[in-house]
This record gives structure tokens, C-alpha cells and sequence, in this order.
């Protein structure tokens, strides 16, 4: 049976199309074919291309379908076929003998209408035009992509929607199903950008993105990944907002002494998006009910020793991270707890019927008293929280944890976002954690649902 095959990058590779409208007349003798191949290219490169895509390859040697196809839409449309294959020594003897001595203006006219057959399906950019585009980090340019044509064009509201994802896994394989992670139904559109940071992150890093970039499909794309232990923090981006981004960079900082066991820190990946900049951090914090002053110590050095950012422009660098960029979101398990007995706290979930209408009174939290006294995180908001607390339950159950430590139920994995206010109308933000908007003038939050895999909270 007769297969079609075609490969364009092994013709594209070696011929150089010229348009029939600039090709100049040549001279007596010379095969002047408005789709041969330029006299420009040197003898021993035709002679390679001659060896390598023979006419007896290409459909278009006959005098047929050569003048069959003889215009960009119906070649766009000619399929390339392959002749049978012959596996005897005589058949590749005479083969070779005729790759050899087919230097006719034929062969040549069929190798360029290939060529413009693969710029017609590979969309090929010349590449001047390439080379007059001018990408830069936060600043708009005559021929930058930065410009407000584009713009335009991709984000027309002025609204990038933000999806931001914790979750701490245990060590734990994900599930197969992550549709209600990523793509809740309470979310109309996929997001622009999403962010997911993970604690205790499964072990199988690769195969976790690749879940990820499953669920999310061929609309988005992974931008970068990063990680430090068993933190990792991955970002996925809208894939024709990728020309409007700059280089992603990364850092990140452990909050325990050595290099041998890395769970409790920080991971952080920064980047430019249309001349505005955005840091993502996810955190894993010192754990247990009595250990605040750790917690705090922990994010002081935290924003103190994450470099960012290192190449992307900036008028003056503070040593404090949060204060380098436009957008920031932090992310993680903190491990702030609920200053009330065990025993009061069950009570009140028990009572309760979630989600609430009203915002759960967290006066009692410690991370809300902290943000409260601006001992760390000025400025950082977090929207409204209407579930139930995150932590802990017995694995598979919706018991919270009944073990011998009887640990209180908290809302351990949070999630802040800060806006500077020249990006104002710029950003909105979709959060992953409760049906409830909330504004600040910048960042607009328009949902915190909250995503629990039981047996991932052991």
C-alpha cells in the first residue's frame, strides 16, 4: 500500500524560496523558473540537496502534477507522496546514480515548491521580520510586542486572570482526577496564569506537572518549574501570552540548617508580564501551636534572602523581596494555628454549616493577628475565608485528627496577595480556597474554593 509522508523541516533545511514577484530574469542558459532555487546557494550545497531530496521523491516531477499545482493555495492542498521503496543493491545503485545527475531546472522548480509548501504549514516567519522585533522587559518600544496594539489584542479588558493553588500532599500521589483542583466549576474560563505550590510535595516531580499540564490541556503550557526539597512551585501560562513575557526568574531559601533534608522554607519564581512584575512564593513554615516567634523568624529571613529579581529591571532594590515587585502572592502550608482549646474549635465546626455567608471571625488566628501588627507581610491581604479549617484529619475521613496528639483544627494553608497601586485596573486574581469576592482597588479576588483530598491530610 502506498504511504504519504511528509517532512518540511528536511526541505525547508536546504532551500531557499524566493517569490516569483523579486526573482530577477537570468541570464541566457539558466533555468529562470520562478520557483527554482536561488543561484545564491553554492555548488556543493546543491549537490547535497540534490542527494538528499532526489525528484524521484517528490511528487511534482511529472509533468503532471507539476503544472497541476502551480499556484500557493492548490499546492497548499497537494499531498506529498513517497514511491515505494526498493530493498535490492541494484535498484539503490541506480537510485544513487540519478541523485547524482538530476541537476535539470525540474528537480530544482519541485524542491522550491516544497519549500513554499513548508512555509504554508509551518507558517514559517521570515526572518527579518523576526529580527525587527524587539522583546523587552517592561518597556514599550517602536517594534516591541509590548506595545498597546498587542495588548489589545490579548488582554482587551486589562484583566489578567490569576489562579493561585496550595496544597500540602503529604508525600503523597496525587489523584488521577485534578479537574476539581484546577478547573472548579465555579470558574468560568480557564485562568491566564496559574501558580501551584506544593508542601511535601510527591517525589514523582515530573509525572506531577505532566498531570498538571494534562488537566489544563493544550491552551496553556508550563512556563517554569522550580524547587527546593520537598517544595515546589510551577507556573502555567495562556500560550500566546508567553511572547509577552519575560524570562521567568527563581530563587529560593531554606529555613533549616544543612542540605540534607529540606522541608521547611521557601521557593519563589519572579517574571515580567506587559511591563508588569509578579512574584509567586510558596512556603512550608515551622510547624506546632506554641512556635510563632519561629514562624515569624521564618518569613523575616524568608523575604530577606530570596534574591529577586536578578536580570529584570528595577529602579531600586529592596533587601525586603516583597517590596521589588508590582504583584506578589504567597502561598503555603504556614502552619499559623487557632488560639482556642481543641475541644471549643470542633464545637464550632461541628455547628457550623459551610460554606458560611459571612466570613469566619478569625480573631483567634494567629496569622490574622500577626498581619493585624504588622510584624511581617505589610501590606498583604487575604480574602475572605468561609470553609472549614484545612487542618487536620485523620487520612480518608473527615474526622479531624484523633491520633494521640489530638492537634486543633487550624486554617494552616492560606494564601496573601499584595498590589502596588500604578497596576491599578491592570490584574485581577482568582485564588484556589470559598465562594466570596473581595477588592483592594488592584487585585480583585473572585473566588477561594477550597479543594480537599482527605487522605492527603494524614
Amino acid at each position: 500500500m502506498e504511504r504519504q509522508f511528509y517532512n518540511p523541516f528536511d526541505v525547508y533545511n536546504m532551500v531557499q524560496y524566493h517569490d516569483s514577484n523579486t526573482e530577477k530574469p537570468g541570464k541566457e542558459g539558466e533555468n529562470s523558473s520562478s520557483g527554482s532555487i536561488s543561484p545564491n546557494v553554492p555548488a556543493y550545497l546543491r549537490q547535497r540537496l540534490i542527494h538528499r531530496r532526489s525528484v524521484d521523491n517528490l511528487v511534482g516531477n511529472s509533468p503532471t502534477n507539476s503544472m497541476r499545482h502551480s499556484s500557493p493555495e492548490s499546492i497548499k492542498s497537494a499531498p506529498v507522496q513517497l514511491k515505494p521503496r526498493s530493498t535490492s543493491h541494484d535498484a539503490l545503485s541506480k537510485k544513487k546514480e540519478r541523485h547524482q545527475s538530476q541537476t535539470t531546472g525540474a528537480s530544482m522548480d519541485s524542491l522550491a515548491k516544497q519549500a513554499l509548501l513548508a512555509a504554508q504549514v509551518l507558517n514559517l516567519i521570515p526572518t527579518q521580520k523576526a529580527r525587527e522585533r524587539n522583546f523587552l522587559h517592561g518597556r514599550i518600544a517602536a517594534n516591541s510586542l509590548l506595545g498597546p496594539v498587542e495588548l489589545e489584542k490579548v488582554l482587551p479588558n486589562r484583566e489578567l486572570k490569576i489562579f493561585i493553588g496550595t496544597w500540602n500532599m503529604n508525600g503523597q500521589n496525587p489523584p488521577k482526577e485534578l479537574n476539581d483542583f484546577m478547573l472548579p466549576s465555579d470558574i468560568e474560563t480557564v485562568p491566564d496564569l496559574l501558580a501551584i505550590g506544593t508542601q511535601e510535595s510527591c517525589s514523582e516531580r515530573s509525572e506531577w506537572e505532566a498531570a498538571l499540564q494534562e488537566t489544563l490541556g493544550p491552551s496553556h503550557v508550563l512556563l517554569y518549574s522550580t524547587s527546593l526539597g520537598t517544595l515546589h512551585l510551577a507556573l502555567f501560562l495562556r500560550r500566546d501570552l508567553i511572547w509577552f513575557c519575560s524570562i521567568p526568574e527563581d530563587a529560593s531559601f531554606s529555613t533549616r540548617t544543612g542540605t540534607a533534608f529540606r522541608t521547611k522554607g521557601a521557593v519563589a519564581i519572579a517574571l515580567m508580564l506587559f511591563g508588569t512584575s509578579f512574584l509567586f512564593v510558596t512556603a512550608h513554615l515551622t510547624a506546632h501551636q506554641d512556635k510563632v516567634k519561629e514562624r515569624v523568624n521564618d518569613i523575616k529571613r524568608i523575604v530577606r534572602n530570596l534574591d529577586l529579581p536578578k536580570d529584570l529591571p528595577i529602579r531600586h532594590k529592596s533587601k525586603d523581596v516583597t517590596q521589588n515587585f508590582d504583584c506578589i502572592f504567597w502561598c503555603g502550608d504556614l502552619n499559623f494555628r487557632l488560639a482556642q482549646p481543641r475541644e471549643e474549635v470542633i464545637q464550632w465546626v461541628t455547628d457550623t454549616c459551610f460554606p458560611q455567608q459571612l466570613p469566619v471571625n478569625l480573631h483567634k488566628d494567629q496569622l490574622q493577628t500577626i498581619l493585624n501588627e504588622g510584624a511581617v507581610l505589610r501590606g498583604f491581604e487575604e480574602a475572605p475565608i468561609t470553609f472549614p479549617p484545612t487542618y487536620k484529619y485523620d487520612p480518608g475521613t473527615q474526622n479531624f485528627d484523633s491520633s494521640s496528639k489530638q492537634r486543633t483544627p487550624a486554617y494552616t494553608d492560606r494564601i496573601l496577595f499584595k498590589g502596588k497601586g500604578h497596576t491599578r485596573g491592570y490584574i485581577r486574581r482568582v485564588s484556589h480556597e470559598s465562594s466570596s469576592s473581595y477588592k483592594d482597588g488592584i487585585i480583585e479576588c473572585w473566588f477561594m474554593i477550597l479543594y480537599q483530598v482527605l487522605y492527603f491530610r494524614s
